[in-house]
């Protein structure tokens, strides 16, 4: 495919808005990870009423105008050589502009390819600009917009505030100042103002200070895995909830000691499925993970903590930066082993527990507080590690395709996260289409258990395999 045109968008200086600060330093939750992306790309019918032309020039200016909006989208990750801080910087040196590529395609469309991302590194290199966007024109007419934004700067909550910020420039909408920062500064703290206790300085699951510098991730991580890609209908997904919920004794939304979430529920028919698979395949159990004599497997999943502020105040688009406060169940392994909805009711319902005990106001101010610890993040990468037997991530809260992302010709007729990227074994990823109900997961093993994964009698009950993207 030949690029027909690049080029490099600048923030605008309408609005007047003030000066943010030249130097963001990033939190520890920003540094969980190296600089790898966050993909988002939409897919729209063919508009009837303006030319590809004019639709690249809304883009293009309205992009420019989000940027202002958006002053850390603009900067470039640094490193501070003499204290190991990793900062934005937004010195006029270093806002590098956005990546603007135009493609046009002699074919129709015919799904998601990683080929559409504007970049497709696994871990961005240093001085890269931190947002870059790639508009791909089908032959058929579909458009595909696919934007990656640096991991480091934001989470997907941010990038979406920003991509929904753009789109409303893009229909000829007013922004709302109110539903934009105030203050760029990455200090989740100021919103759980007093409430971290004694327990403060203790590392919390699936955190671990080291007596040493971390110096890399877990050697299970840097296994290759298979890609496999699941489909659960919303009918599919009412039926797992009822029948793991009718497992559990005194199963009634009245009794909230039992009570589970499609969520836990899903969560927990993924991670047994994964658990299975490898055993099945004889999955050597690398450094990172359980030991093979626990009874226990450490499940850790990604949550948005921002509703969890005690008076509201960082949701709306009121936080920009990384605020996932990782949180981790030790589940029976016993339980995950066994393809039962019996079993799996209770890995659901241990998800539920340790969900409501590690993401309370309290415990998530706990965490701040010693990520904040600078014997613990001086210099950087610091002492603080993680590690789990399986990583989920749960985007089903988030519309990608619904009218906050109409770019002035119409919603998105489908979105997705990309076909690309590198995932460790033992993770997925879920989203939602709104409009359907249905939830689509990207699942990843070791080769070696991957057809075990493929065949698992509990997962089949209730999800569909698309063969055709799975790899």
């Amino acid at each position: 495919m030949t690029t027909v045109e690049t080029s490099t968008i600048y923030p605008t200086n309408k609005h007047h808005l003030p000066s943010p600060p030249s130097v963001i330093t990033l939190h520890g939750l920003d540094l969980l990870s190296a600089p790898i992306q966050i993909h988002n790309h939409r897919f729209f019918h063919a508009p009837s009423s303006t030319t590809f032309a004019d639709i690249i020039d809304t883009l293009k200016a309205s992009l420019a105008e989000a940027l202002e909006f958006y002053p850390p989208v603009t900067g470039t990750v640094l490193t501070n050589d003499e204290n190991g801080d990793v900062y934005i910087s937004l010195a006029d040196k270093d806002i590098l502009g956005t990546p603007f590529l135009v493609d046009i395609k002699p074919t129709a469309y015919d799904g998601d390819k990683e080929d559409l991302s504007p970049r497709t590194d696994a871990v961005l290199p240093p001085l890269t600009s931190s947002l870059a966007v790639k508009v791909t024109q089908f032959s058929c007419g579909t458009i595909a917009v696919a934007s990656s934004i640096n991991h480091q700067v934001t989470d997907l909550r941010g990038f979406l505030d920003f991509l929904e910020v753009w789109a409303k420039i893009a229909r000829g909408e007013p922004i709302d100042l109110t539903a934009i920062p105030q203050d760029w500064a990455h200090q989740p703290g100021r919103f759980f103002s007093g409430l971290a206790n004694d327990d403060s300085k203790m590392a919390s699951p699936p955190f671990t200070a080291l007596p040493h510098l971390v110096t890399g991730p877990p050697a299970f991580l840097l296994v290759s895995s298979a890609v496999t890609r699941w489909k659960l209908t919303k009918s599919a997904t009412e039926q797992l909830k009822h029948d793991f919920s009718s497992q559990l004794a005194g199963s009634t939304c009245q009794n909230e000691q039992q009570w589970i979430s499609s969520g836990d529920a899903i969560a927990a028919l993924v991670s047994g499925a994964i658990t299975r698979a490898r055993q099945q395949g004889n999955v050597t159990r690398l450094d990172g993970r359980s030991s093979e004599g626990s009874e226990t497997e450490a499940i850790a999943m990604a949550a948005d903590g921002r509703d969890r502020a005690p008076n509201r105040n960082m949701a709306n688009g009121h936080y920009f930066g990384n605020f996932n406060p990782l949180w981790s169940a030790a589940t029976s392994r016993a339980d995950l082993s066994t393809a039962t909805c019996e079993a799996g009711a209770r890995v659901a319902l241990a998800i539920r527990t340790a969900l409501k005990k590690q993401l309370s106001p309290e415990a998530i101010a706990n965490k701040i507080a010693f990520f904040e610890q600078p014997e613990l993040t001086h210099p950087r990468p610091g002492r603080i590690s993680w590690a789990a037997d399986i990583i989920l991530t749960n985007w089903c809260r988030f519309d990608l395709q619904g009218p906050a992302m109409d770019l002035g010709w119409g919603s998105p007729f489908h979105a997705t996260p990309s076909t690309g990227g590198v995932f460790p074994p033992g993770y997925s990823l879920m989203t939602m289409n709104k409009a359907s109900g249905d939830i689509f997961m990207l699942i990843t093993v070791e080769a070696d258990a991957e057809k075990y994964l493929i065949s698992d009698s509990l997962l089949t009950s209730y999800a569909s395999l698309d063969p055709a993207h799975t790899n």
